[in-house]
């Protein structure tokens, strides 16, 4: 090659994917040795019939794209990861102090690097792939250092805590910065946002470097497979998202949740993209509202109410799943916080709020400013809330209750496994209580249905669920 003072040096790597490839793998690693001495590396790539599909649907080939560094890309223990952009742009660079947004900035060190092509779409006659790597040599210079995440306690109150559990910024496909999702939260005065990129963790140096003393922020992925996509929460470090069958996410999960990370299934419907892998269980959470109510969330809450009712505990929680743009000072229909969080939680922290989700004292809204609906339940003096489990007598009577503030004349659905009831919120407040004989295993929880434009039924808030344990004898 020569010495490094002499070039730039140019590698070109190309091949063919088929069908069967991709059968085979999802994934295809491409290997380049690295010497000393480079400070930046710049990747450009491209792909026969990189043709434009839509928000719902796809027409070409479709080639996503990251990279791992000489320590290793091995299976679940890689510690080389780089970054990763899935398909959102055709080229990207890394060097010392900065690097493309999805990549990580840092000492590039000499040996075996590998781009990773994710073969997310394969059409019937192939795929002609080729990625030109230029490697950009230089002096010696200091990289940036990389300030760890500390999370911070910003209220030391107990309380009911609202934010967002599931976005993105331009460190995946979005076109909006971190400081522009900020100001967006700000602004629907939530409390706290979980920061969910695509595969990458590149956003947590900037998590960390970004004083906010007035919002939580969340250090979170959102892992991205074609089997489906799970969101984790409350990580300091990259997680392994290239699972090609169910036993590989099932050691993700474990592995995450090994981390002390909680781990949630997403959008699980139609158009999700769908959930494929079995194991729903393994799981702390499933998201059961994504964006607006009517874009099929209720397939999303049968498969959760379906798991209920198998005795199968999964804390529900919503997500806009908001990808940021730059923020002009106005808040569209779909935006950060639709649908909003309410976490019970006993501080204002990262600790507090996973705590909180863990719990299951949760409930989702429309928005921030949506239906509040609390549920709690009260037998020999005990009162416990949504999420927690109560003990009780066979043949026992126990009293529940539901407050809710902010949806006069919608309906009050009090869902169980067994049966339905229906009441009409008759006010701003409006609480209604009840009592129930318990001589099996049941769970309660609430819907707030409105009714839409359209005269159709759409649900405005839920809870969790109280569930009901019998007393061995």
């Amino acid at each position: 090659m020569g010495s490094p003072d002499q070039w730039p040096h140019t590698i070109e790597l190309t091949g063919q994917i088929s069908l069967e490839d991709k059968k085979a793998s999802a994934y295809r690693m491409l290997p380049l040795d690295v010497p000393e001495g480079i400070i930046r590396i710049e990747v450009e790539y491209s792909f026969s019939r990189d043709e434009p599909g839509g928000l719902w649907w796809e027409a070409g080939n479709i080639l996503d794209i990251g990279m791992f560094d000489s320590r290793g890309s091995e299976f679940l223990s890689a510690e080389g990861f780089r970054g990763w952009s899935g398909s959102a742009c055709r080229g990207f660079f890394i060097a010392l102090q900065e690097a493309t947004p999805g990549y990580l900035p840092g000492l590039i060190p000499e040996g075996r690097w590998e781009v990773i092509l994710g073969l997310h779409r394969i059409l019937p006659e192939g795929c002609d792939y080729r990625v030109i790597i230029q490697l950009l040599p230089g002096g010696t210079s200091c990289h940036r250092s990389m300030k760890p995440f500390e999370s911070p306690v910003l209220c030391k109150e107990p309380g009911w805590y609202r934010g967002e559990l599931h976005c993105h910024t331009h460190h995946s496909e979005a076109e909006g910065s971190l400081e522009d999702l900020v100001s967006t939260a700000k602004a629907q005065k939530l409390d706290f946002v979980a920061v969910t990129e695509h595969n990458t963790v590149s956003h947590l140096p900037e998590l960390a470097a970004l004083e906010c003393h007035d919002l939580l922020l969340i250090p979170g992925m959102e892992i991205t497979t074609d089997g489906g996509h799970a969101n984790v929460w409350g990580i300091d470090r990259w997680v392994e998202f290239r699972c090609c069958d169910q036993d590989q996410m099932a050691r993700v999960v474990a592995e995450a949740k090994a981390r002390g990370a909680l781990i949630s299934i997403n959008h699980p419907k139609e158009m999700g993209p769908p959930w494929t892998y079995d194991g729903e269980s393994e799981f702390d959470c499933l998201e059961v509202w994504q964006l607006a109510w009517f874009m099929l969330n209720d397939q999303s809450l049968a498969l959760w109410d379906r798991l209920l009712c198998e005795g199968r505990r999964l804390t529900a929680v919503g997500g806009s799943d908001y990808h940021q743009e730059p923020f002009t000072g106005e808040l569209g229909a779909i935006t950060l916080g639709t649908p909003c969080n309410w976490v019970y939680a006993e501080e204002l922290s990262v600790t507090g709020i996973l705590a909180g989700i863990r719990a299951g004292h949760v409930f989702i809204s429309e928005n921030p400013s949506g239906p509040q609906v609390f549920l709690s339940a009260i037998f020999n003096g005990q009162e416990v809330i949504m999420g927690d489990r109560l003990i009780v007598n066979p043949g026992a009577e126990i009293q529940l209750s539901c407050f809710v503030v902010g949806a006069a004349s919608s309906l009050l659905r009090i869902r169980s496994s067994e049966k339905d009831l229906q009441v009409t919120v008759g006010g701003d407040e409006f609480t209604y209580t009840w009592k129930e004989k318990v001589d099996r295993e049941t769970f309660f929880r609430i819907e707030v249905v409105g009714i839409s434009e359209s005269d159709q039924p759409t649900v405005r808030a839920l809870t969790n669920p109280i569930c009901l344990r019998l007393l061995e004898s």
